[in-house]
């Protein structure tokens, strides 16, 4: 993979020979990030050049330098694209509760690029995902990379992007769910963890004081399906609160109660460290499956974090998902 690095003026001057670069971009929104430790025989990057490849994600913007004269190692980092997008908050309206958008996904997405006053550096596909984005509302002052992402999840979509000509692409596809075919220790390095013991029935405490105060009961059945009839019982339930207070009615406090009863659910854990020899690169928000060969311990989770390291042209991902 070539490495092109700029000026601060954003103007190419070359590829980087000899490199060791780190990426981390996901959920965690203080590790959209990058370092970039350099050979000795590279010139000095300058703080506010960019470093990409194209015709991928991995890419980002310099901010500082880390040295060491005792071994002459030169460390750049800085913001990953997805960084630079989470260094800008989305704020409502003035007068307004909270900021609504509607539309095709990516009609949406050029919206957020221009609010957010990132237009110099994004671009988003002029093509329509075929994915509707229904009255979505922003959860108030979040940040940038979150607030997309959230959006899009909100109809089963993923935020892709990555460098052309003219910047970094943004666009929206649906989240692809690959556990019909798990990665398995034969493949890749797997780190399974499963949890049977899942919340199942969770009390949504919303406005309201005392017995006046407004409670809903979400129960989750056999299939993983949440209504408000009691499946579990006994020692087979597992039961937890949930405290909303600021619902504004019995609804929102329903829809609240879902979203996080979803949450607590979603506590399964893979870790995959994939390298050159994985055929499959998949995208945060993407649902995998993993397989421990030697346990046969099995579990599917959605990736929240991607950590790409790439030394002197050699690919490893190590895909973090929510626990």
């Amino acid at each position: 993979m070539d490495l092109i690095y700029t000026n601060a003026q954003r103007v190419d001057l070359g590829i980087l020979q000899s490199y060791a670069l780190d990426l981390s971009f996901g959920e965690d929104g203080n590790e959209n990030d990058f370092e970039i430790i350099l050979g000795k025989s590279e010139p000095a990057l300058e703080d506010g050049a960019f470093v990409y490849i194209e015709g991928t994600e991995y890419g980002g913007i310099v901010g500082g330098m880390k040295s060491n004269s005792t071994d002459e190692i030169r460390t750049n980092f800085g913001r990953t694209w997805h960084g630079v997008l989470n260094s800008k908050i989305v704020e409502p309206d003035p007068g307004a509760d909270y900021f609504t958008i509607s539309g095709d996904a990516n009609e949406c997405l050029a919206v957020m690029v221009a609010r957010l006053g990132l237009s110099e550096l994004f671009t988003v596909s002029g093509d329509l995902s075929g994915i509707a984005i229904k009255s979505y509302k922003f959860a108030r002052y979040i940040k940038g990379y979150d607030a997309l992402r959230a959006m899009l999840a909100s109809a089963g979509a993923k935020l892709k992007m990555l460098w052309t000509s003219a910047g970094v692409l943004l666009y929206a596809e649906p989240i692809v769910d690959y556990t019909s075919a798990p990665i398995d220790g034969d493949e890749a390095i797997i780190k399974v963890e499963r949890y049977g013991d899942k919340v199942n029935h969770l009390i949504c405490l919303g406005s309201g004081d005392l017995a006046a105060r407004q409670v809903v009961h979400l129960y989750v059945d056999q299939f993983g399906r949440i209504s408000e009839t009691p499946y579990y019982t006994g020692i087979a339930e597992i039961a937890d609160t949930y405290d909303y207070s600021n619902a504004k009615d019995v609804e929102e406090l329903r829809s609240g109660g879902v979203k996080r009863l979803e949450e607590l659910r979603a506590n399964d854990k893979v870790e995959v460290l994939a390298d050159d020899g994985v055929s499959v690169e998949y995208d945060v928000g993407d649902i995998i499956g993993g397989t421990d060969t030697y346990s046969k311990n099995t579990a599917k989770a959605t990736i929240t974090q991607k950590i790409v390291r790439i030394d002197n042209g050699a690919v490893s991902i190590d895909y973090k998902t929510r626990r």
